[in-house]
């Protein structure tokens, strides 16, 4: 008997120990919130109700508390005044675009659910314990005319402790594994695919904010040489050599010049937006960039399109991705194969009966009586479903179906992308001849203004050549900004379109930002 006890503490105990590791991790793994924050929450959903009327706007409670979320400041802000190379401020914005943290998340819950499915592989074991304390009165036959009862009082408990462990299931099991593990598979090579979208949306912001400092520098330069020409044709015009309507001209050249500016500034001012919000800072302090003309130029490409095309298909994490998906949706028509066979399970029990019982007939009170006894049992327990009204066989026909979706969308992102390729990659053999073509532009440009400008104030070429000088050479100069920010952009979106923006990439973001 004392044997019996001893088990049946140990039974008590061992629950205990499971269940305090069970708070101990949720205590660990979801933290509480403040009792002011839990009492404001609890305030403010009081009372919520649907609108009372369409015509009318709802009246919300005090929302400090939502508010207060929203207004956090992020972690990381950009520094005033600091110079920003293309390569810091790509591993800026993976320490903190959101978007990262949560590809990031994702994936936990991916390896999360990983770890979910082969949890089935193990016994279930629980204790479970019953306690009862009753009165049944049960009618008694004295004699063969009269009648009584028994007054029953019965206390008793039960504690048991029970194990169910599945030993068969014809692969069900294996193959969700299998699903689940070509799922987190799918979501590590999403996050990387997400930090390649950031690394590439960096670049393409990145440009399109030194190119539009480069157009206030030309723009510039424009103005300068408007009134330059502007205050050559007052001088002339003082001297009895220029009309007033070339004075005119004059000044609406200087007007259109300054006007000019303006609009790129404002331009310059939505590329500060545009790279503060792919970045994941708030755009009220500007992000200073480096000068737009010392940003190395490819040159030719090492690689034929075939090659690019070949090295795309194989290291892109998006396509990669589709195909770990396609691998999960065959697990799941594999596990929805198998739910047509039957499953079989292990059943134990092993627990004990405490059971204490008082007896009262017709007024006499007999003691109070008890017995203290082992239960066990164990068995095997077969489960097949014969008839289930066509449930399994609709679900294995949205198993294959989503299947068949996900191959067919893989055929489409395949083809996109050898588009892609085969597009960026023309661009930037176009890009790359056309940079030679435009920098010969500007040095004729410059030398047809300045040549014409000595010209005219020699009295031998007209205003008009001179106008139409000064604006060759300004659009010239934009022309090879131009070009130069559409061979970066083409570049970039090769590398972004051929996977060649991996981790081999960031590694080499990160080790030369962390250069002092």
């Amino acid at each position: 008997m004392n044997f019996f006890r001893l088990g049946y503490f140990a039974i008590l105990l061992f629950a205990f120990a499971c269940m305090g590791d069970t708070m101990a991790a949720r205590a660990e793994s979801d933290a509480s919130p403040s009792d002011s924050t839990e009492a404001h929450s609890s305030e403010m959903i009081k009372g919520v109700h649907a609108p009372a009327s369409s015509t009318q706007q709802w009246q919300p409670p005090d929302l400090r508390g939502l508010v207060a979320q929203i207004k956090s400041k992020p972690q990381l802000e950009a520094e005033a005044g600091k110079e920003y190379s293309l390569v810091e401020l790509v591993d800026f914005a993976e320490r903190a675009n959101p978007e990262t943290k949560v590809a990031w998340e994702e994936a936990r819950q991916a390896a999360a659910a990983v770890g979910l499915v082969q949890s089935e592989y193990f016994p279930l074991l629980a204790v479970k314990a019953s306690a009862l304390y009753a009165r049944e009165p049960v009618p008694v036959p004295l004699t063969a005319t009269e009648a009584g009862f028994l007054d029953v009082k019965d206390q008793y408990v039960e504690p048991v402790l029970s194990l169910e462990w599945l030993l068969l299931d014809f692969g069900r099991r294996k193959s969700a594994v299998t699903g689940a593990k070509f799922r987190l598979l799918a979501a590590d090579l999403g996050f990387n695919a997400r930090h390649q979208q950031i690394v590439f949306g960096v670049q393409t912001a990145f440009y399109e904010l030194a190119k539009a400092k480069g157009k206030i520098v030309v723009a510039h330069s424009s103005l300068d040489a408007a009134v330059k020409v502007k205050e050559a044709v007052e001088a002339r015009s003082k001297s009895g050599l220029a009309t007033s309507p070339e004075v005119s001209q004059a000044e609406q050249q200087a007007a259109q010049a300054a006007f000019d500016l303006e609009e790129v500034i404002a331009k310059e001012r939505d590329a500060q937006v545009a790279l503060a919000q792919i970045i994941g800072v708030t755009p009220t302090i500007p992000l200073q960039v480096e000068d737009f003309s010392r940003l190395p130029l490819p040159n030719n490409l090492a690689d034929t399109v075939e090659q690019v095309i070949d090295r795309s298909l194989e290291q892109r994490p998006d396509l990669l991705a589709q195909a770990a998906i396609i691998r999960q949706r065959e697990a799941e028509v594999k596990n929805a194969q198998e739910a047509y066979y039957p499953t079989l399970s292990f059943l134990g029990q092993a627990g004990g009966t405490f059971d204490r019982a008082e007896v009262n007939v017709e007024g006499t009170r007999l003691p109070w009586v008890s017995t203290e006894q082992p239960i066990w049992a164990v068995g095997l327990a077969l489960n097949w479903n014969l008839f289930d009204g066509g449930a399994r066989k609709k679900k294995l026909e949205l198993a294959r179906a989503s299947r068949d979706a996900a191959l067919r969308s893989l055929e489409d992102s395949r083809d996109k992308a050898i588009s892609q390729v085969f597009q960026f990659y023309t661009d930037t053999r176009l890009a790359v001849r056309r940079l030679d073509v435009a920098g010969t532009l500007v040095e004729a440009s410059q030398k047809s203004y300045s040549q014409t400008f000595e010209s005219y104030n020699n009295g031998l070429s007209s205003l008009v050549d001179l106008l139409n000088a000064r604006q060759g050479l300004s659009q010239a100069e934009y022309t090879l900004l131009e070009t130069r920010a559409a061979l970066l952009e083409s570049t970039s979106a090769l590398a972004f379109a051929s996977g060649d923006l991996g981790p081999d990439f960031a590694g080499k973001v990160k080790s030369k930002s962390e250069k002092p």
